[in-house]
């Protein structure tokens, strides 16, 4: 009997990483669901539960070491092999130099990039084990064009560079990995409101979710090396 495939999502409990989850969960995948909120965490687990769908529920900071090595044995303890990585986890910055302080800089750039490294490191074993294990990151239209804020622009470009260091080093054991760069999100993001912009202007999550579930299920003898993606009412980049 076939094992099923096993998905990891960070930042899983709300926004893209809730509909990223519940896509994967659609697809057929047992989730990792990793987020800061344990209460958020064990409300998306027990919906998935309800709806037939199994999910691993942990509760960690990805920009702490330590915590990511107690995440990694858990998740090692429940599953022999993790088939997608999806690190999605992000908190915002100040938007300009002069707002953002040393304790800013550090919080952003060790959620946004510094966690993405961790996790990725922490399972990298447990991802070469997988016969064709896949990796996407979550950037940004920042990451392309950056922006005003140092912290977070410097983030979002650091993701590019780190992915195509996951490319280089997994290319031996058959890991394949993308960076995306979503723009316009209907997800809340800064306390913006919901459901009020017209599609043209802004993304729905779960089309995003629905386009990384279409990455996933690409042969595996090629790679979507990184992509933009953006409501049709935004400039080209």
């Amino acid at each position: 009997m076939q094992k099923r495939r096993v998905g990891v999502v960070t930042g899983a409990t709300h926004g893209l990483g809730r509909a990223i989850s519940n896509h994967l969960a659609d697809l057929g995948f047992d989730l990792v669901l990793i987020a800061r909120s344990q209460d958020r965490l064990t409300d998306l687990a027990g919906s998935l539960a309800a709806t037939g769908h199994r999910a691993l529920p942990i509760s960690c900071d990805v920009g702490d070491a330590a915590q990511v090595a107690a995440a990694r044995d858990e998740i090692v303890r429940h599953y022999e092999q993790v088939h997608v990585l999806v690190n999605n986890a992000g908190i915002p910055a100040p938007r300009t130099f002069e707002e953002t302080d040393f304790e800013h800089w550090d919080a952003v750039i060790g959620t946004n990039l510094t966690g993405a490294f961790y996790l990725t490191r922490a399972l990298w074993d447990v991802l070469a084990a997988s016969a064709g294990a896949y990796v996407i990151n979550i950037s940004g239209t920042s990451g392309r064009r950056g922006g005003s804020s140092p912290a977070y622009g410097s983030a979002k470009f650091g993701l590019t560079g780190l992915t195509r260091a996951i490319a280089a080093s997994g290319r031996s054991h058959n890991i394949r990995s993308t960076v995306l760069y979503p723009g316009a999100m209907d997800t809340g993001w800064r306390g913006a409101p919901v459901g009020v912009k017209p599609a043209r202007e802004t993304m729905s999550p779960a089309e995003v979710a629905r386009y990384i579930g279409y990455l996933i299920g690409t042969p595996t003898e090629f790679v979507v090396n990184e992509a933009v993606l953006n409501p049709i009412e935004d400039l080209w980049l």
